[in-house]
């Protein structure tokens, strides 16, 4: 065998286990987070655009959740931001049922986004992992090429 022949078979080896490696892992954190978002038990709300009645379990309906949590949050705040609503909670008496109310929509807010960002954050790890997985199979097969060059 020629160095050069030596050179692209072991690097077809090494990209056959890194490939391997990488799908593995992509596979793994799909299945992972898949599980996490199904032991949570939500339903797409029947106000979704999309995806009414489903488990979320995937990119999709997590996306979908997280368009609604915004939606309804929206709607509680009476359209109002949460940079509103603090704006808004400076020129209160303290101890008004204004700022009960202000307050209210305020935890309401906060929550919906800490939620959101929980949902989003599932989708951007779907699409990771998908994108390792997609790395990880291109790596095997160039490797498997590789490790089939003709040593004449």
């Amino acid at each position: 065998m020629t160095t050069t022949t030596t050179a692209l078979r072991r690097t077809g080896t090494l990209a056959l286990a890194a490939g391997s490696l990488l799908v593995a892992g992509g596979a793994g954190a799909w299945v992972a987070v898949t599980q996490q978002l199904r032991a949570e038990k939500i339903t797409v709300p029947g106000n979704a655009p999309a995806l009414k009645g489903k488990l979320v379990q995937g990119p999709a309906t997590a996306y979908v959740e997280a368009l609604v949590i915004k939606g309804n949050a929206e709607r509680g705040a009476g359209g109002r931001t949460f940079a509103d609503i603090s704006e808004a909670l400076r020129h209160v008496e303290p101890g008004s049922d204004e700022e009960r109310a202000l307050r209210g929509q305020s935890m309401s807010l906060s929550t919906a986004a800490s939620l959101r960002t929980s949902l989003m954050t599932s989708v951007l790890a779907f699409g990771v992992s998908a994108l390792v997985t997609g790395l990880g199979a291109l790596f095997v097969v160039t490797g498997a090429q590789l490790r089939r060059v003709d040593p004449k």
